[in-house]
């Protein structure tokens, strides 16, 4: 195998530049007092240490979280019992069902949160179609709403490969010894599938909390959370702008991230539920 190595090569290289090389730009600036981009201002500072960790990026990050929380605790209620349903139909091609959950996903983010949040206002698709006025549009509920149907396939796919996996023989074994539908699922099925829940949770949890296209679009940004901050310091033309404390922030994103991937390979070995 060691003479297929060069083939990896390219990839390498788009790897560092794409990937590590910003990283290592990021952390340089965490250290910098700069203005803007002028590399002529910049000097040796932990100032945006003492930035970073104020109370309005705290409370930001913190409501980032619980809005996540909210729209994985859905994906979760709605995304097991779909994908419960699917790896349970008795025809030949169940990947269509897969593929109607996928479709959407072949559009562009902004498009579809931009469509969903039409739907949401007063006088709306639904208000012109189906009589239906809603003022749903710029609250938390909205967020987390975008946030179930934009990441629900997400959650709906590892949950679905474990259940597919899941041997037959064993819930025959289980009915076998007098267990009925239900203490079978909870006693075999349930178990079995914590992986593909657990990998889905933190892949729905993560993009949800560090996002920052949902809050902003649906918000109208009127709620800011930890990644419209991000946005709002790396911005060229913000008067707000402060990179060094938004890359401090993104590194410290990236470390959480890097701790969920860290417990989805222990959780997950194999990656078996990794899409």
């Amino acid at each position: 195998m060691n003479k297929y190595r060069i083939f990896a090569t390219p990839y390498l290289i788009w790897m560092i530049i794409l990937t590590v090389l910003p990283i290592f730009l990021m952390l340089i600036l965490s250290f910098l007092d700069i203005e803007g981009l002028d590399l002529t201002t910049a000097k040796y500072s932990l100032e945006a240490f003492s930035k970073t960790f104020k109370r309005e990026y705290l409370i930001a990050l913190g409501h980032s979280f619980q809005l996540a929380g909210l729209a994985t605790l859905f994906c979760v209620l709605i995304g097991y019992p779909v994908a419960y349903i699917i790896s349970n139909l008795k025809i030949a091609n169940r990947f269509m069902f897969l593929l109607i959950l996928i479709l959407p996903m072949f559009t562009n983010l902004l498009l579809r949160v931009n469509t969903i949040n039409k739907l949401l206002l007063p006088e709306g698709f639904l208000k012109n179609v189906m009589g239906i006025s809603l003022n749903f549009s710029g609250t938390e509920a909205a967020v987390v709403l975008v946030m179930v149907i934009v990441y629900l396939p997400f959650m709906i796919f590892p949950i679905y490969t474990v259940l597919e996996k899941i041997d037959p023989s064993l819930l025959e074994a289980s009915k076998d010894l007098g267990a009925n539908n239900i203490q079978t699922f909870r006693q075999v099925t349930l178990p079995l599938s914590l992986k593909g829940v657990s990998s889905g949770i933190i892949m729905v949890f993560l993009p949800c909390a560090t996002g920052f296209t949902i809050p902003y679009i649906v918000s109208k940004g009127n709620i800011k959370l930890i990644g419209n901050i991000i946005e709002e310091k790396m911005g060229l033309t913000n008067q707000l702008s402060d990179y060094p404390v938004g890359s401090l922030i993104s590194i410290l994103v990236l470390v959480i991230v890097m701790g969920a991937l860290y417990i989805i390979s222990k959780i997950d070995a194999e990656g078996e539920t990794l899409l």
